[in-house]
Parts: C-alpha cells; sequence; structure tokens
C-alpha cells in the first residue's frame, strides 16, 4: 500500500526520532486520516530487522481492528495474547495485546524483559493509566511508539511525562485543507441547559448528574433535530445508557428510523451493522462509539454529552469526519455550546492556504484561535 506524504513523513519521523535515541515517542494523527495504516507500516519496518513488535490496545474491538489492517496492509499475521490467548510459541512475529491481561503479574512474568524490540500503543492518550505502566515498565528497554488523536487528558497529566517526544502530528484543520477529511458546518442551536448543580469527577461532569439535567429538554431537542436530520446519516451522544434509550424512542416518535447501542447490547455488532447499511438513520449511544468504530457515512453529530474534556469531544466529532460518496460536509449540531467551549480547528485554518495567512485571517476577524462554528 502506498502511504500518503503525510503518512510517509510520519513514518519517517519516527524511525529518525529512535535513530537519535528518543525511544519514547508520539504520532498525532486526527481520527479518520489513517493512524492505524502508519504503524502497520512500522511493524513491518521493525520485523524486517528481525524484531518483535507488541501492540498494546485498552479494547478488543481496536485489537482485532489492528491485527486485521496490519495484514491487509503488509501480508503480516499477528498472534493475540488475549485472555486464554497467547502469543508465546507463536512464529508469528507482531503481538496484539490487551492491557487488561498482560498487566497482570503472572502474565507479565511469563515474558523476558527484552521479548519485544518495539511497543506501539493505540489510543496513546491511555499510556500514562497504572496498568500500560506496569506493562512498559517491565519491558523497558523496547522503543515504543504512542499514536493519538487526541494527546490531552481528561485529567490533565501532560503525556511528556512518558513520551521523550513528539515525532509528527498532523492537524484537523490541515487534513480538511489537504482534502483527507470532510468540512465541518457546526449548527448552534443553544439551550438553556443549567449544569449549576451537576458534580465534577476526575475532571469532568458526572454522568448520572448529566442526564438528569439534561432530560427536560430531550423532546425539544428530537424536535428540532426533525428540522436538520432529515437525511442525514446521524450519530447522537449522550451520557446514560438509560437517557440513550429514551432518546431514541423520542427520535422514533419524530419519525426518525432511529437505534440504540450501548455495553450492554447483545446484538451490537447487528445494530452497527444495519446503521451502517442505511437500515437506520440515527444511532444513540451512551459513551460507547467514542473510540474504535469506524463508519465514513456518517454526516451528522450530535453531541448530547456536555464535558469539559477537549480530547473527548473531538473524538466524538471525529466519529464523522471521514470522506464518503457524495459526503459534502460534516453536520455538527450543537445543543450545548460545546463549540464555543473546545477548540476543535479555527474557521481561519479551514479556509487559509497556510498557517501565516490562517493567523492574519483570525486577528482580521477578532478570533483569537477559538472556534465559533458557524
Amino acid at each position: 500500500m502506498e502511504l500518503r506524504p503525510y503518512q510517509e513523513a510520519a513514518r519517517s519521523s519516527i524511525h529518525s526520532e529512535w535513530d537519535q535515541g528518543r525511544r519514547k515517542t508520539l504520532l498525532v494523527l486526527p481520527t479518520g486520516t489513517g493512524k492505524t495504516i502508519v504503524f502497520a507500516k512500522i511493524a513491518e519496518d521493525v520485523v524486517k530487522t528481525g524484531g518483535r513488535v507488541l501492540i498494546l490496545a485498552h479494547r478488543g474491538e481496536l485489537l482485532e481492528q489492528a491485527a486485521d489492517k496490519i495484514r491487509k496492509t503488509t501480508g503480516l499475521i499477528c498472534s493475540v495474547e488475549k485472555a486464554e490467548e497467547s502469543c508465546l510459541g507463536s512464529f508469528y512475529m507482531i503481538t496484539v495485546g490487551s492491557v487488561q491481561t498482560l498487566c497482570r503479574e503472572k502474565r507479565l512474568h511469563a515474558f523476558a524483559p527484552d521479548y519485544f524490540h518495539t511497543i506501539i500503543i493505540d489510543e496513546a492518550h491511555h499510556a500514562l493509566s497504572e496498568t500500560y505502566q506496569r506493562i512498559l515498565e517491565y519491558f523497558s528497554g523496547a522503543h515504543v511508539l504512542g499514536v493519538t488523536a487526541t494527546p490531552d487528558r481528561g485529567d490533565m497529566k501532560n503525556l511528556g511525562e512518558f513520551f521523550d517526544s513528539l515525532a509528527y502530528e498532523y492537524t484537523l484543520p490541515q487534513a480538511i485543507r489537504d482534502g483527507f477529511l470532510c468540512k465541518i458546518k457546526a449548527q448552534t442551536i443553544p439551550l438553556q441547559l443549567d449544569l449549576s448543580g451537576v458534580k465534577m469527577s476526575a475532571g469532568d461532569y458526572q454522568a448520572g448528574d448529566v442526564g438528569n439535567a439534561l432530560d427536560p429538554y430531550l423532546g425539544q431537542i428530537a424536535r428540532e433535530m426533525s428540522h436538520y436530520c432529515q437525511g442525514r446519516k446521524t450519530v447522537v451522544f449522550l451520557p446514560l445508557i438509560a437517557t440513550s434509550r429514551k432518546f431514541c424512542q423520542l427520535l422514533i416518535d419524530e419519525g426518525f428510523r432511529a437505534a440504540e447501542v450501548n455495553g450492554e447490547s447483545s446484538d451490537r455488532a447487528e445494530i452497527l451493522a444495519d446503521f451502517e447499511a442505511g437500515k437506520y438513520d440515527v444511532l444513540c449511544n451512551s459513551m460507547l462509539l467514542t473510540e474504535g468504530w469506524d463508519c465514513p457515512s456518517v454526516d451528522c453529530i450530535v453531541v448530547l454529552r456536555p464535558t469539559q474534556v477537549r480530547s473527548l469531544y473531538c473524538q466524538m466529532v471525529g466519529r464523522g469526519t471521514r470522506l464518503a460518496p457524495d459526503k459534502d460536509f460534516l453536520l455538527l449540531l450543537d445543543f450545548l455550546w460545546m463549540t464555543e467551549r473546545h477548540e476543535l480547528c479555527r474557521p481561519a485554518a479551514l479556509i487559509a492556504s497556510n498557517q501565516e495567512t490562517a493567523d492574519a485571517t483570525d486577528q482580521r476577524i477578532g478570533r483569537p484561535g477559538g472556534y465559533r462554528g458557524s
């Protein structure tokens, strides 16, 4: 597979960082720009030199996606380190490994500390957690590549505490300007939502309190969506499973073909497949689809989970930024003033040919770097 220019530049920069002794480096690519393809090629490069590669992720879907993309991109097959499956004794040089499995002391100590030459962390904004650090400290001699679309964390810890360098960053405005992601149009439909009584937990609003605050407005939101979302493939993010289910029924009452999916759904895969195939036009979820799910034809995002965490907001919006046939732009319906709070990208950056022009444009229109929607 031929890499795009920015993917090839990222690949080169990662190897350069390692060659210069910066053993733990970070790659930042926005959702939809092929971060898995880049680290698949990095893994292939390592295997060609005789090294073993471990790809770490915190969810089974991410491991399956990584293994599938590596096979399609490089032809290499991955072994699995998860639950009862082990890579020990396998002749495959790339392993996809569950953090929850590998962090267990008995499982970890079955390996020699130098067993893996390189460790790749998918969704690397999780890398500072205790479970990841336990694994990384054990394989302390390995080169490490962290890959993420959202390097900032909700708890405000800096990834620079662990990573030595940022090898390469490709921004959302660049990707839109270069034609690799679709344009975003934000439509603000403000609610007078009172969050004064909502408690905070780990740097963000408590989901239960948010659900209670949002509940009286769900009918109004469903009615407003009937004006904007007809003919669009829409994903709605909500704070609680109960809220998601209730809102799904309200949308059905408004005439939408809506479905709801959550971590407890036994038919989750079937619902997601039916949504992608067009059986449903709205998919409600309680924070399930922020990572590890791709449906390029999604062209409308509704965030009904207010958050103070910019990275979480970007993950939700990123579910709709991929290119697809007959998709002109992503409509971002903003009921909660999230585009005011979080900088996805500046309006000038979407239209300017370079950063200098974008900065000058922002100064002329009186916007010092904050995205305000349209």
